[in-house]
């Protein structure tokens, strides 16, 4: 009877398997683990593993600044400034408009919205909440899954303004994408078991606030909703076991997200829903 062949080298026999993922090996690919043989694709996960463990246990308050929370508060400061401090002559350029979406195609509004202030303490509230919160999301995501997140939770919150909102009424922010990220706080401690009282009282309050004044409560529920959802996916792609699938799962949710984002915009005419 002939010994079955190695998975990576097809014509080469079989020794041992795996003593992680059962998969038989040859000699050439035997790499010596803390308990038995294991092939080269299990012990190059289980290094990858290793060394993002402490990190994907964070917690708000154990994260120090992280390189995208950094970047992302600079922006934001750089374009209120460039804007002269949060100027409505400039500023309405680039706010979000429903009307002006809709009718004048000027889709860019909804992104540009999400990196616009109105004055000092709006930009100082938003700013703050975003680096209370989210270093231990990005610590728990990874860079890249952290800015997508980020970015589409804040369209996500334009759209939900855009169809909700009064169709003539400007709108500026970032407050929908950091709604986002403390939606994806929540669902990523709680898969983690790590605490999550003080987010979810952060976001408890700053919704209450959200319906007094002249503030865009929608834009606050649907960065919430969509950055939660968002993040409960990437998760559970990140902890697939073969790398090409997680990615797919990443990049594709992420594309059928805006699909749907992009759909609604385009679909239906602001003002025909409206909760202001």
């Amino acid at each position: 009877m002939s010994a079955e062949p190695c998975y990576r080298h097809a014509t080469t026999a079989a020794a041992v398997v795996c003593a992680r993922c059962d998969r038989p090996i040859c000699t050439d690919c035997m790499i010596q683990a803390p308990v038995g043989w294991q092939c080269p694709e299990c012990v190059g996960q289980g290094a990858k593993k290793s060394r993002v463990s402490p990190t994907r246990r964070s917690a708000v308050g154990s994260t120090n600044p992280t390189p995208v929370v950094i970047g992302l508060i600079a922006i934001n400061v750089a374009t209120f400034v460039a804007t002269g401090l949060g100027k409505s002559s400039r500023v309405d350029r680039f706010a979000l408009q429903p009307i002006n979406i809709h009718y004048f195609h000027e889709y860019y509004r909804l992104f540009t919205a999400m990196f616009l202030h109105a004055s000092i303490i709006h930009i100082a509230g938003n700013m703050i909440a975003l680096l209370i919160v989210g270093p231990a999301v990005e610590a728990m995501l990874g860079r890249s899954r952290f800015l997508a997140l980020y970015l589409i939770a804040g369209l996500g919150g334009s759209v939900c303004s855009y169809l909700l909102g009064q169709a003539t009424e400007f709108g500026v922010g970032a407050s929908g994408a950091i709604f986002g990220v403390m939606g994806a706080y929540v669902v990523l401690a709680r898969r983690r078991r790590v605490p999550m009282g003080p987010v979810v009282a952060l976001i408890a309050i700053n919704l209450a606030i959200g319906f007094t004044g002249n503030i865009d409560y929608r834009a606050h529920i649907g960065g919430l909703a969509v950055g939660a959802l968002v993040a409960l996916v990437y998760d559970v792609a990140a902890n697939l076991r073969r790398p090409w699938p997680a990615l797919a799962l990443t990049i594709g949710f992420s594309a059928a997200v805006l699909v749907v984002l992009f759909a609604l915009v385009v679909g239906i005419t602001p003002g025909h829903v409206n909760l202001a």
